[in-house]
């Protein structure tokens, strides 16, 4: 069934896009016509999303979305998507923990593609009875020396006001980029015995609000070497989470807890998640043709989608300026 996916789907969205572009190893993937209608089918084993999101394997049902946008793009059609999880979820508390956030990223995903995408296998509810974000310890300071590629990249763009104002979107204006938004997830209270989602590095990378607060932003970086699909699921769950804690639950629950970024999120009247890579994985497309555009329609009564994209030169310095010609976003120009 896997072969005959890569052969009907993978195999002319290689060939449309000129680059090498593999399934997840995990799961098994089939296309079928029900009813006229082309439908891509994901079977997942629950214990895969006990993985990093940041992991091929966790980030299968965001490479199910890719591969249904582009191939209804290449075939003229509409496709359904579906989504079957099968088995247990993972023994390990790390991995639950994991596989949690996973699937509030796949709720995001489920909103944003309503009617395309079903899901099966799955319990209904994610969230903790009493969902508690934890707050940062103290303010992050500029620390350009120490750390990854992406900390240098954070703490450039944070310590350097000129980048904020630069920004390469003509309607979009932030009151300079704060470093990592803690967004991890307690049971009643933020203790290590109550943790729900993974709490330590459970955290956007950036976020701004316009300097008059009615727009709250938010970035997920990469650097250079790191052009994983993963950061569409990431981005998503750290969007929902956000979107949550500024509405709430269906059924009245709050999420309550977190520091000055949620709180300037809860203030602001409007939401934009936005990809920060030099480059992004080639299902994610370019501006001219990006899946983004799918997942954004779904989810714009929620919030805005956008690309941006930075020249990464290497060494200890990982943002080299901004590249205009990688800049997207899903709302129309003022």
């Amino acid at each position: 069934m896997t072969q005959d996916f890569d052969r009907l789907v993978c195999a002319p969205v290689r060939a449309h896009l000129g680059r090498p572009v593999r399934l997840p190893s995990a799961g098994d993937w089939r296309v079928d016509t029900v009813r006229g209608v082309p439908t891509l089918t994901l079977t997942l084993p629950h214990a895969t999303l006990g993985r990093n999101l940041q992991t091929t394997h966790a980030a299968a049902p965001a490479f199910l979305a890719c591969f249904g946008w582009w191939h209804g793009r290449l075939t003229g059609t509409d496709p359904a998507l579906h989504l079957d999880i099968v088995g247990d979820e993972p023994a390990d508390p790390s991995a639950r923990r994991h596989a949690r956030r996973a699937r509030i990223a796949l709720e995001a995903l489920t909103v944003a593609l309503g009617d395309r995408l079903t899901t099966t296998g799955l319990e209904a509810d994610p969230w903790p009875r009493v969902p508690v974000f934890n707050a940062p310890k103290e303010a992050r300071g500029s620390e350009l020396g120490g750390g990854g590629r992406e900390h240098q990249v954070e703490v450039q763009l944070a310590d350097e006001p000129e980048h904020a104002r630069t920004l390469p979107v003509d309607d979009v204006r932030i009151d300079g980029f704060q470093r990592q938004l803690p967004l991890g997830l307690f049971e009643g209270t933020v203790a290590h015995d109550a943790r729900w989602t993974p709490g330590n590095k459970a955290q956007a990378d950036l976020w701004a609000t316009s300097p008059d607060g009615r727009v709250f932003h938010l970035f997920e970086l990469k650097v250079a070497d790191n052009d994983g699909l993963g950061i569409l699921p990431e981005l998503l769950c750290y969007l929902w989470l956000v979107h949550r804690a500024r509405v709430g639950l269906p059924d009245g629950r709050r999420l309550t807890g977190g520091g000055a970024g949620l709180d300037a999120a809860r203030r602001a009247e409007r939401l934009v998640g936005w990809t920060l890579a030099p480059d992004l994985h080639p299902l994610l497309g370019t501006p001219d043709a990006t899946p983004l555009s799918w997942i954004a329609e779904g989810l714009r009564p929620h919030m805005d989608l956008g690309m941006l994209g930075f020249h990464d030169p290497g060494g200890p310095r990982g943002f080299g300026g901004w590249r205009p010609e990688r800049t997207w976003r899903s709302w129309a120009a003022a």
